[in-house]
């Protein structure tokens, strides 16, 4: 897929979320957006992708879950999140944050993503 094609989807996605207004719904397709648009980032327009191909370094994927690129590296090493290591670092698959991301948006009481002991 082109970014530029993606890049728009994207943005039709979130405008339709803000029309919904519901809180939760809107905060899971800015945070899916946001994962999207960082793996992006720096791509020109005319590029092609597969999106289930797209991944995050370790510090990309902490900017967009909002930790410390060392908790990330911490949730790989316990198998929390799959990835694969390149040169001294890890990649993240964009999907595989899909699951950390919606944890944040269940409702309250229901059983949270919790990294092993």
């Amino acid at each position: 897929m082109r970014v530029s094609l993606l890049r728009e989807r994207l943005t039709a996605a979130l405008a339709t979320a803000m029309r919904t207004r519901a809180g939760d719904g809107v905060a899971l397709t800015a945070d899916r957006t946001k994962a999207m648009g960082v793996a992006m980032a720096g791509l020109p327009d005319d590029a092609e992708v597969e999106v289930d191909a797209l991944e995050l370094s370790t510090r990309a994927a902490a900017t967009v879950l909002g930790f410390h690129p060392e908790h990330v590296r911490r949730l790989i090493r316990t198998g929390r999140l799959r990835a694969r290591r390149v040169g001294g670092d890890y990649r993240v698959l964009v999907d595989d944050l899909w699951p950390l991301l919606e944890a944040r948006h269940r409702e309250p009481g229901r059983r949270r993503l919790r990294p092993r002991r």
